[in-house]
């Protein structure tokens, strides 16, 4: 069973990106759907970037509030390890 309000794929259509911004927000790239703990839903067709920082105005959304700041987030996520019993 799928939620008809979720985006659907296609062949046609790429996947969402999601970056993570040196010392700065969350990127999304591509369409993918946005809903916030209400229920609320934000439909995104372009780029959008998500406060990360905390400090944002216009949360979920990021208004660049972590360079006033001085939000600092640049570690690296570690390599997944390869499944050894394939």
């Amino acid at each position: 069973m799928t939620d008809s309000a979720a985006p659907q794929a296609s062949s046609q259509t790429k996947p969402a990106t999601i970056k993570t911004v040196d010392n700065g927000p969350l990127q999304i790239k591509g369409a993918a759907q946005l809903v916030d703990h209400d229920g609320n839903s934000y439909d995104t067709g372009r780029t959008i970037f998500l406060c990360r920082c905390g400090e944002s105005r216009n949360k979920p959304f990021c208004d660049g509030s972590h360079v006033k700041v001085g939000f600092a987030a640049s570690q690296r996520a570690a390599a997944a390890e390869q499944d050894q019993d394939a």
